[in-house]
C-alpha cells in the first residue's frame, strides 16, 4: 500500500500577522468558537502553527522584544478542528478523543526558535528574584540538533512537541473554570518578599477582551463581545488538556482527551523543539513555528469507562497519554538535589516547588563555574533535555526534588574532578545572552498574562 499523504487542514504564513492568517487562529477557549475544518477518524491530516507569540520575538541579538512582548495575545492556536467517525457522526460529550501524533517538526524555511526570560514588570517567572531583567537565546536547528550562538559549547537533539493541545470546553465546564479561578483571585494577590523587592503576581488570569483572537467569530459583533469576556485564557492546563507543556507528547504519542462539545473541537499550538522538565525560565522551551501530522479515533463513552472524576461533577477529569517510542537517549547524567529550605534558610513543609527551585539554583551555581553566565545556564536548563523529579514527598519536613543534566550535551567534561574546575586564563568564557536593561521599578500589581 502506498504511504498516505496527510491532508492539510490548517496552514499558516509566518510572514503574516496572526489576524491575517489564511485560516483564522484563536487564543481563547470557548465552546462557541467555530471549527475551521473537519476530519474523520483514521484520516491522516496536517496542522501548521505559528509560534506562541505570533512572531513577536525576532532572530536578533537584542532582548527588548522579550521585555516588551504583549502577553494578552497568547497563545496563538490552530483550530478548532471538528472530528467525526467514518459515518460522519461527530464525537460527542462523554467520548474520549484519541489523538495520535504521527509526525511533527519546524516549518520548512523557518528552522529556528527562541528561549526567553520575562522582565519582572512583564510577567516574571520561576526565578525572577534572581533574574529580574528580560533575556533570550536564539537557537538554530541542524536536523534533529539545536545549537545557539548565545550559549556556545552546547548541542543537543530535540524532542519536538506541542506545548498546548486540547479539546474545547462545554459552557458548563467553562463556567466552572471561571468561577473557581475568580474565587482564587478574590482571595487576594499572592505577595512574596523576594530579596529587596515585593513581587506580586496574579493568582489566575481571568477572561478579558483585550488581545482576544476568536477565530471565525466575526469581530465587532455582539457575539464577539460576549464570547471575548467569557472565554478562558489559555495560560494554564485544565481538564481539556491545554497548556500542560509535557515534553513527551512527541512522535508516536497517543493522547486521550475528554470530549465536552459535539465534534470535540481540537486545537493546538505553542510548538517546542525541545524543553527541560519544568520549563523553568517560563518562556522556556525552544519556542518555534511548526507542523503536526495527526490521526484521531473516537472512543464512544470513554470518559465514564476510563476516567474517574474528582469533585461534585463528572467534568473534573484529565487526559491520559502513551509516551511514544522516540526520544533522545543519554547514558550519563549529573544530578542536583534540592530540599524544602529556601534561600534565606527558612524551613518549609514538604514544599516540592521550593525543593525544585533549589535544585535548579544549585545546578545554575555549579554550571556557572564552567565559563557560562548564570543567565545562560538558566535559559539552558529550561530548554535542554534535562529530567526533573519529585524524588521524595513523604519524609517530613523536606520534599526532595532532583534535576538531572545529560553530560554529553556539553563540549567539555562538567563532572567534579580533583583540583576543582578550571580557573583564570585556563577557563574558557562562553560569552553571554542578550539582556534588557532593568530599572528596578515594580508596579503594584502585575496584570499581564504570562505563559509559554
Amino acid at each position: 500500500m502506498a504511504p498516505r499523504t496527510p491532508r492539510p487542514v490548517v496552514t499558516v504564513d509566518v510572514k503574516k500577522k496572526t489576524w491575517e492568517q489564511p485560516t483564522p487562529l484563536h487564543n481563547r477557549w470557548h465552546p462557541e468558537i467555530p471549527p475551521v475544518g473537519e476530519v474523520k477518524e483514521g484520516e491522516l491530516f496536517r496542522v501548521e502553527t505559528v509560534d506562541w507569540t505570533g512572531g513577536q520575538i525576532l532572530d536578533d541579538d537584542s532582548a527588548e522584544d522579550m521585555k516588551h512582548i504583549d502577553l494578552t495575545t497568547v497563545h496563538n492556536l490552530s483550530g478548532p478542528i471538528r472530528v467525526t467517525d467514518t459515518s460522519g457522526l461527530p464525537a460527542m460529550p462523554g467520548d474520549l478523543l484519541m489523538v495520535e501524533i504521527c509526525n511533527l517538526g519546524p516549518l520548512p524555511g523557518d528552522e529556528w526558535g527562541f528561549t526567553g526570560i520575562f522582565d519582572r514588570e512583564n510577567g516574571g517567572g520561576f526565578l525572577t528574584d534572581h533574574f529580574p531583567a528580560a533575556s533570550k537565546a536564539i537557537w538554530h536547528f541542524d536536523g534533529i540538533f539545536a545549537s545557539s550562538r548565545h550559549i556556545p559549547g552546547v548541542r543537543f537533539p530535540g524532542l519536538i512537541h506541542p506545548g498546548l493541545i486540547g479539546t474545547a470546553p462545554s459552557k458548563e465546564l467553562l463556567d466552572i473554570w471561571n468561577a473557581r479561578e475568580k474565587a482564587l483571585v478574590e482571595e487576594g494577590e499572592k505577595s512574596v518578599t523576594l530579596g529587596k523587592h515585593l513581587h506580586t503576581r496574579p493568582l489566575a488570569l481571568l477572561p478579558g477582551a483585550k488581545g482576544a483572537l476568536l477565530g471565525k467569530v466575526e469581530s465587532g459583533t455582539m457575539d464577539w463581545e460576549r464570547i471575548a469576556v467569557e472565554a478562558a485564557r489559555t495560560i494554564p492546563g485544565r481538564e481539556n488538556g491545554g497548556n500542560c507543556d509535557i515534553k513527551n507528547l512527541s512522535r508516536g504519542c497517543k493522547v486521550y482527551f475528554p470530549v465536552f462539545v459535539e465534534g470535540a473541537n481540537l486545537s493546538m499550538g505553542d510548538m517546542h523543539f525541545s524543553q527541560g522538565d519544568g520549563e523553568v525560565s517560563f518562556c522556556g522551551a525552544i519556542e518555534m513555528s511548526g507542523f503536526l501530522e495527526l490521526r484521531c479515533e473516537i472512543l464512544r463513552g470513554g470518559m465514564e469507562q476510563y476516567l474517574t472524576p474528582m469533585g461534585p461533577t463528572k467534568l473534573h477529569v484529565n487526559p491520559i497519554f502513551e509516551i511514544g517510542p522516540l526520544e533522545p537517549r543519554f547514558s550519563e547524567w549529573l544530578v542536583f538535589e534540592g530540599l524544602s529550605v529556601d534561600e534565606s534558610g527558612k524551613q518549609h513543609y514538604l514544599d516540592a516547588s521550593i525543593s525544585y527551585k533549589r535544585a535548579v539554583l544549585n545546578c545554575i551555581d555549579y554550571l556557572s563555574k564552567f565559563g557560562y553566565t548564570k543567565e545562560q545556564v538558566y535559559l539552558l536548563l529550561s530548554c535542554c533535555p534535562c529530567e526533573g523529579r519529585i524524588s521524595g514527598i513523604v519524609d517530613v519536613p523536606n520534599a526532595c526534588a532532583t534535576l538531572a543534566i545529560p553530560i554529553r550535551i556539553f563540549d567539555q567534561d562538567i563532572r567534579p574532578k580533583k583540583g576543582g574546575p578550571l580557573a583564570g586564563p585556563r577557563l574558557v568564557k562562553r560569552g553571554g545572552v542578550p539582556t534588557s536593561s532593568y530599572d528596578g521599578h515594580l508596579p503594584t500589581t502585575l496584570n499581564h498574562a504570562f505563559a509559554m
